[in-house]
């Protein structure tokens, strides 16, 4: 009431200029654009136009499960990043943006869920590790993942068996040991499903709590040999990253590195060394 009488109080031309300045906010928020589907490892991404102004760019916000991620947003085209989402978990995302023009998503099928296609069990314990899927498609692969500091690994790559039917997957008939590839306390596994035109699905994560002990070495500071509590596959990185041996074993033959820091990841765990 207080705006209607303000209105009805102000001259005409007044009255015109606040009608179109309300209106051209309402324009300015009146779309929306959403996408619904599960998230499987992948960011979306979104082509952003100008407006009809030529000034301003189409998109207002982005909200990602009705929480909002995005806003202010001044690029022509711009990433929603999902990589909080567990995988597999439903994700609907919603674009506001001004009523004369619409951005436009660029991989919406990174979201999209294979109906033909499902992990239909995943089973991991101390000596095995199988999976079953069905509705595969002829060409595709699968690929064994592991999470290990801190981003997934992949342990095996292997052929699809292709049937649209049950398709049974056991990774000791595969060539792949999972009792050597545990680490001590908590592991984490996933399978991806890739299909011949490269669309990716990935399993459930399912997790392993092994009771090995934690990885120990020594000497710390090492002169020729690094001695492993047990043996495990390891990699021995210099003080600026990069890896200057690899292997699987429980002792470490540091004689030909030159003196100075090193670092050991092995076991999940990251251990500092300097060689003498």
């Amino acid at each position: 009431m207080f705006f209607l009488e303000n209105v009805k109080m102000m001259r005409p031309t007044r009255i015109w200029v606040v009608l179109m300045l309300v209106l051209a906010t309402i324009n300015s928020q009146a779309g929306i654009l959403p996408i619904s589907g599960v998230y499987q490892g992948k960011n979306l991404y979104v082509q952003n136009p100008f407006a009809g102004n030529q000034k301003d760019f189409c998109a207002n916000e982005v909200y990602v499960n009705d929480v909002k991620v995005m806003s202010n947003i001044q690029s022509s085209a711009f990433e929603i990043d999902l990589s909080h989402l567990k995988m597999q978990e439903p994700v609907t995302i919603k674009i506001t943006h001004k009523d004369d023009c619409k951005p436009k998503i660029l991989n919406p099928q990174v979201i999209k869920q294979n109906s033909s296609f499902q992990f239909t069990s995943f089973i991991v314990d101390a000596d095995h590790m199988t999976f079953t899927s069905k509705g595969e498609k002829p060409g595709s692969k699968m690929v064994v993942e592991h999470f290990l500091y801190n981003s997934w690994v992949a342990l095996k790559e292997m052929n699809g068996k292709g049937s649209p039917l049950l398709n049974n997957y056991d990774a000791k008939q595969l060539g792949l040991d999972v009792k050597q590839k545990h680490h001590s306390g908590l592991n984490k596994y996933r399978i991806k499903y890739v299909d011949s035109d490269g669309q990716m699905i990935y399993s459930q994560i399912v997790e392993f709590k092994s009771d090995l002990a934690p990885l120990t070495a020594y000497p710390a500071r090492v002169t020729d040999k690094l001695t492993l509590s047990r043996e495990t596959d390891y990699e021995i990185l210099d003080a600026v990253g990069t890896a200057v041996l690899k292997g699987r074993g429980k002792e470490v033959d540091m004689s030909k590195q030159t003196t100075g820091v090193y670092y050991l990841n092995a076991d999940n765990q990251t251990i500092k060394l300097y060689k003498k």
